[in-house]
């Protein structure tokens, strides 16, 4: 396959379509980047330049415009993947907004009509550049180290999205706790270690929709070829009344517990001596803290002529793979 792609010093242009919430974060993070360029805007429900930037009419006017090498897609979750469709048929790059699929065989139309169209695919999972992770990440070979293997880990995400028998603004795109909150620790998770399979996974109480879990309970088995192999399990839960989102990871050799503390962007150490800070970050707005890490690696990963196509496969298949969530799963 061929693919295109740019010096490390020439900046690359970008088109945004949707413009909700998190789409103001790839503004921000992109502005602060200065590698990118926003060429316009494309939200079906906006005509205004209410930001500086050019709005096209259509996503085809935004498709047919030649300056524009790559669309970022942050349309609600469930018009993902026919939006993604779309761009992909013109040769443009995609980078697409978690989860970029309902299913995996959507994932897997993906994967070739990027390749008869010479185009990349670039799995947007904004979680794993939070600092407390990518902290994580780069110290594991000292960490491994200093107190041996992890021999089986716990995630845990909690978010106030219903509350009295009813959901809550914030969460009207998303389908469910397990595919947008497991999505998240999914793609931390396969940042960290080489292979993930799920032995079960049981959904809890639900609201109509698509996807409409209320909570879920995965237990799965992880694999590191250098580390070893070990178990684990998460929790996603949208009935509680706070925001609390952590991970831990348990070191039996020395009997020391690492907790990644994802809403404070904080590491902690606890051992037989009690509890100390291994890592706090200064950043005080979490979300742009991980966009900024996650446009960075976008311009990186662009400007080599690749994608994360294969990221993108593990995550899905992992999270779709273990039964029938709405269609289609092979």
């Amino acid at each position: 396959m061929i693919i295109m792609s740019v010096e490390m010093n020439e900046n690359i242009n970008v088109a945004i379509v949707g413009y909700g919430y998190i789409a103001k974060y790839w503004e921000k993070a992109i502005l602060m980047n200065g590698k990118m360029n926003i060429v316009g805007i494309y939200d079906k429900n906006i005509s205004t330049n209410i930001t500086g930037h050019s709005f096209y009419k259509t996503l085809s006017n935004l498709i047919d415009d030649d300056r524009i090498k790559t669309c970022i897609v942050c349309t609600p979750t469930d018009n993902h993947y026919t939006t993604s469709s779309q761009v992909l048929l013109s040769g443009k790059n995609i980078v697409v907004e978690k989860p970029s699929v309902l299913n995996i065989n959507e994932y897997n139309n993906l994967l070739k009509s990027a390749k008869v169209n010479h185009a990349l695919i670039y799995n947007a999972f904004h979680f794993v550049y939070s600092p407390e992770i990518v902290w994580f990440r780069k110290s594991l070979k000292e960490l491994y180290k200093s107190y041996g293997k992890i021999g089986s880990f716990c995630s845990y995400f909690s978010d106030p999205y219903y509350i009295r028998g009813e959901l809550q603004n914030k969460a009207l795109s998303l389908l469910g706790s397990w595919v947008d909150s497991g999505s998240n620790i999914l793609s931390m998770l396969y940042s960290i270690f080489d292979d993930i399979s799920l032995d079960s996974l049981t959904f809890g109480d639900s609201y109509s929709g698509n996807f409409s879990d209320l909570f879920s309970i995965a237990s799965m088995m992880f694999n590191d070829s250098k580390n070893g192999t070990g178990f684990g399990h998460t929790v996603t839960n949208w009935v509680s009344n706070s925001s609390l989102k952590y991970t831990d990871f348990m070191f039996p050799e020395t009997n020391v517990k690492i907790r990644l503390n994802h809403s404070e962007l904080k590491v902690t150490l606890t051992d037989d001596k009690g509890t100390k800070i291994l890592f706090s970050s200064s950043e005080t707005d979490r979300l742009l803290a991980h966009y900024t890490g996650l446009v960075d690696d976008v311009y990186k990963s662009l400007s080599a002529g690749k994608g994360n196509e294969d990221y993108g496969k593990s995550i899905y298949s992992t999270m779709y793979g273990i039964q029938d969530l709405g269609g289609g799963i092979a």
